[in-house]
């Protein structure tokens, strides 16, 4: 359960930049608006970056409280933590513990469940919240993150335009997920394309499962600081990891994602 003092700061959050929606019209949450600024702004937790061992990178808030979620990253093929450093930053700014696997080749989602395990024996593993664990990555991490989702530690996916034909990606681990899943894919994005690699993933889980196409992105999108995908991401981890219910009403009842000009949106289960 989301500790209060975790939920305050996160109501904080939220009330720091509920000045910029009420600042004439700018943010309304209109079609094409920017209902997921909110959650584009940096959250309430000051960060810091430590070495998880010699496999992982932890990216968390500097003064840990109780009851942090997880999330676990997969890099895409050729990239270090690094590469999505101030992504994986902004998501520790809102108070997940971030662990990424120090590898450029996480499809298959093993280097990313050792960071769970190095974790779980960290001297601050009482503080997090092990009930509420992401997995996401991007690209040949993304297909990672579908493989690493078949251990039921992991409670929600976040898998980034991930590439799924090969690269240590096996079929069968899109048969054998139990998690809620954002699946996140861009138009433009010709080495991890859409139909080749996200819509299969979309018709063969057996999960509620969020897929939404960001209109005109191309497959380093998320490189950096998540671009276009960042704001979305965090509403998600709030909803999945945190039972954030404004950040629900993104992706389930009045479904406001699925009204913005700029993403194409499928969903089933949710």
């Amino acid at each position: 359960m989301q500790s209060y003092a975790l939920q305050s700061m996160r109501i904080a959050a939220i009330g720091a930049v509920s000045s910029l929606i009420l600042c004439g019209n700018a943010l309304a949450m209109t079609p094409g608006g920017d209902s997921l600024a909110p959650y584009e702004e940096t959250g309430p937790f000051n960060t810091t970056t430590q070495a998880g061992g010699l496999s992982c990178t932890i990216y968390r808030p500097a003064s840990l409280q109780d009851d942090h979620p997880v999330i676990l990253w997969g890099n895409g093929t050729g990239g270090t933590p690094s590469t999505y450093g101030d992504g994986l930053e902004h998501w520790a700014s809102w108070g997940f513990v971030v662990a990424a696997a120090n590898t450029s080749n996480a499809g298959s989602g093993e280097e990313m469940l050792d960071c769970l395990d190095y974790l779980e024996n960290a001297s601050y593993s009482n503080q997090l919240d092990f009930s509420n664990v992401g997995a996401s990555g991007h690209s040949q991490g993304g297909g990672g993150t579908i493989m690493a989702a078949r251990d039921a530690r992991i409670t929600a996916t976040a898998p980034v335009q991930p590439y799924i034909l090969g690269l240590g990606h096996e079929t069968s681990s899109q048969y054998q997920q139990t998690a809620p899943m954002l699946l996140l894919s861009g138009s433009d994005d010709t080495l991890a394309g859409p139909t080749l690699n996200q819509q299969p993933v979309y018709l063969r889980v057996d999960v509620p499962v969020f897929w939404a196409t960001l209109d005109g992105a191309g497959h380093f999108e998320p490189v950096g600081d998540f671009g276009d995908f960042r704001g979305l991401t965090t509403a998600w981890w709030l909803y999945q990891l945190t039972g954030d219910a404004d950040a629900a009403d993104l992706f389930t009842g009045p479904c406001v994602v699925c009204d913005l000009s700029d993403w194409d949106v499928e969903s089933k289960g949710l």
